[in-house]
């Protein structure tokens, strides 16, 4: 076990490197070994070595050319819903946050850039490919939310770098949305996002606490991002997003850490270390949540399973 913890380690240790030097970037064209040695500045046979580690550890293939696999270029492509970039980036900080679970016992240290790593690697980006699998998984098996954009506006409590949003924005050209993120940051690269999308005519961010948004009946549809709010803070989001809505209205809530399976539970439960480190709840169920929104006054409309989870939809009473 210790061994392939290890082995692990040294892969992620070599893949972050040689990104950092420019060969994730390099390899999405085949090159010869020769070209290689010149990009990289290395010993003929230290670049042999690498390349051999990197195609057992199926990183790339090598023939006569080395170039990546599809399964590493397609991470690496401009249309990567989470690029190679963004995974390499949380491993980094997970990593650092669960050695400081053990050393100190304070709540874990989340500084603004480690907000934006966390926000990239989590929420994925607009792309034609994430477009297709809302268009023909997701929306399907929740229709009501298709109806409500093409009717009323939307509300994204927590948007990150809100993908969501700027996909939905995509997909719908009659969107018309509000996305509200605290960390000014996080805000920045989603304001950066909205404008190579051309949406910010229909997309308007604001960098503010949600609990102080005052829209009153303005909203039919909403999305709470609830696994990053802290219990202190769940209750009076609730219910600002309750006054935002409509009469009517309704709020989607994503499931987001089941229970796993035996297989899931190693990987679980380092999740869970930092998150409840981080301060915020973690594995909160569909049950769970419909009754932490009906506390304050939602109504369930019901537990819809999607592809990408369970996703629980309440409701503003009439």
């Amino acid at each position: 076990m210790v061994k392939a913890w290890v082995d692990g380690a040294q892969v992620l240790s070599l893949v972050t490197a040689l990104r950092d030097k420019g060969w994730t970037t390099y390899l999405t064209e085949p090159r010869t070994l020769e070209a290689l040695t010149d990009f990289s500045g290395l010993p003929p046979q230290r670049v042999a070595d690498l390349v051999g580690a990197l195609e057992a550890n199926g990183v790339v293939t090598y023939g006569d050319t080395v170039q990546l696999t599809d399964a590493f270029a397609a991470l690496v492509a401009d249309d990567a819903y989470i690029s190679l970039d963004d995974a390499l980036d949380q491993a980094e900080l997970l990593t650092r946050m669960v050695r400081t679970a053990a050393e100190e016992p304070g709540a874990l240290p989340l500084s603004d850039a480690d907000a934006l790593v966390t926000a990239r690697a989590t929420g994925g980006k607009g792309t034609p490919i994430t477009a297709a699998l809302y268009d023909k998984l997701f929306l399907p098996q929740i229709p009501e939310l298709a109806e409500l954009i093409h009717t009323d506006r939307f509300l994204d409590v927590g948007c990150g770098v809100a993908g969501a949003t700027t996909t939905l924005a995509g997909l719908f050209p009659d969107l018309r949305g509000t996305a509200i993120e605290l960390i000014p940051t996080v805000a920045a690269e989603t304001q950066r996002r909205i404008d190579v999308l051309g949406v910010g005519d229909r997309v308007d961010l604001k960098v503010m606490d949600a609990r102080d948004f005052d829209e009153k009946d303005v909203y039919g549809s909403a999305f709470w991002a609830q696994p990053f709010f802290p219990a202190s803070t769940r209750q009076a989001t609730l219910e600002m997003i309750l006054r935002a809505l409509r009469p009517g209205g309704i709020l989607f809530v994503q499931e987001m850490e089941p229970l796993p399976d035996d297989a899931g539970r190693p990987s679980y439960t380092l999740r869970r270390l930092v998150a409840q480190g981080w301060g915020v709840p973690f594995g909160r169920t569909a049950e769970e949540l419909t009754a932490e929104a009906v506390e304050v006054g939602f109504e369930l409309v019901r537990i819809a399973q999607t592809d990408f989870g369970r996703m629980v939809l309440v409701r503003r009473p009439l």
